[in-house]
């Protein structure tokens, strides 16, 4: 029977990004986020047009078991290049932006800020 009379610590300090957490570099973080982001995109697209894989294996000039894995999120199988491709392939527009990443004197600032302001709301409610 477990010891009840202890509260439980917490086994992991998280840091806030999974992909971080994980002993992801910057780079390969990155490069996982902006993948993700564009299947997403990609599957609201496919779902709005409400397509079948037929139609999805001809416009993207694919195989049926790779629109299997589009469909299933397994972006592994695909290069951030290709799912671009896919997008022009469907008519959509792609827009990169790129911008400063923040320094981690300026990262740490913002997760020092969040953790303010959840402090200060939890002692409101309280």
């Amino acid at each position: 029977m477990p010891n009840t009379s202890q509260p439980s610590k917490p086994g992991h300090i998280t840091t806030g990004d999974i992909l971080e957490d994980l002993g992801f570099s910057p780079q390969e973080t990155l490069e996982a986020k902006v993948k993700s982001d564009l299947w997403r995109d990609l599957l609201v697209h496919i779902e709005q047009r409400g397509v079948d894989q037929a139609y999805l294996k001809k416009a993207l000039r694919i195989h049926q078991p790779d629109v299997s894995n589009l469909l299933r999120g397994k972006i592994s199988k695909f290069s951030t290049g290709k799912l671009i491709q896919f997008a022009v392939r469907l008519n959509l527009g792609v827009h990169v932006v790129l911008k400063e990443a923040p320094t981690q004197k300026r990262r740490a600032a913002t997760i020092s800020d969040a953790k303010t302001r959840k402090r200060s709301r939890g002692l409101a409610h309280a």
